[in-house]
């Protein structure tokens, strides 16, 4: 008797724990930038159920300096609030610059995770790209590499030399991420980047991010693509999850059986 529950027991145990779960959600604000200097607002919420650990927000940007925000402990539903102060280091031409913020953090087992989030910077005028473009879902399984298509399109009636820039969080890797090509007027063009996992979580997906610049003579201008690469999990010898279902419910008409069977043999008795 205690066999057969303890059989059942083990078979529930893989259906009973349940995962937990590190979500952020990164909202950030900025103002036009009209001086040398100005600040850019973080807000960084934790929707899952677990706490994430050493929190580090930074800004990648060419054409701005600033210092990371570090965050020791952020628990769930308890949101952050911070604000960088950004810094121009050389003269540049007015127009929109893009900015994404990198975060890591970690689990509490020291796992590494991060996440990448686009902005963008006006200074001094604000300008509307012509240049934009378009991702392809991207999935990737194990080590394999795999091209991430980004379609960039013309929209203006002049050519540009655009220079593109494919970010990614720090578990992906990419070959070759930075290219400078010249579109002609409404010409469409497409983009390949090799981008493999580096310790990417099986079953996680990914944002990536695309930035397109480029300038006339009196300004810049600027748009992000935005894109998602999913992780699959690799095949493994754990059984479908049907197996379970079947192997419980067999094991749970064993203990019936095996409960009328002693209540019948004591009424023979």
């Amino acid at each position: 008797m205690k066999k057969i529950i303890l059989l059942v027991i083990l078979f529930l145990m893989p259906h009973l724990v349940l995962a937990s779960f590190i979500s952020l959600t990164t909202t950030i604000s900025t103002d036009i930038m009209t001086e040398n200097t100005t600040k850019v607002n973080v807000k960084l919420v934790n929707s899952g159920d677990e706490a994430a650990y050493n929190v580090q927000i930074s800004l990648i940007t060419e054409n701005f300096q600033t210092n990371p925000i570090f965050v020791v402990v952020l628990n769930p539903n308890n949101p952050f609030e911070g604000n960088f102060t950004l810094d121009l280091e050389d003269k540049i031409l007015p127009g929109n610059y893009p900015i994404v913020v990198l975060v890591d953090y970690a689990d509490a087992n020291g796992y590494p995770f991060s996440s990448v989030s686009p902005t963008s910077i006006v200074y001094k005028t604000l300008t509307s790209s012509k240049v934009s473009g378009v991702t392809q879902e991207l999935s990737l399984t194990g080590k394999e590499t795999k091209k991430f298509i980004l379609t960039i399109r013309n929209l203006d009636d002049l050519p540009h030399d655009v220079d593109v820039k494919l970010i990614l969080p720090r578990e992906l890797k990419v070959n070759d991420e930075e290219r400078r090509i010249s579109i002609q007027s409404k010409e469409e063009k497409e983009l390949s980047f090799d981008v493999s996992s580096f310790g990417a979580l099986p079953g996680s997906s990914y944002v990536a991010l695309a930035t397109m610049e480029y300038d006339d003579d009196n300004s810049h201008y600027s748009s992000i693509a935005r894109g998602m690469i999913n992780i699959g999990k690799e095949s493994s010898t754990v059984l479908p999850e049907w197996i379970y279902i079947v192997g419980i419910l067999i094991l749970i008409a064993i203990f019936i059986l095996y409960q009328f069977k002693g209540k019948k043999n004591e009424k023979n008795k």
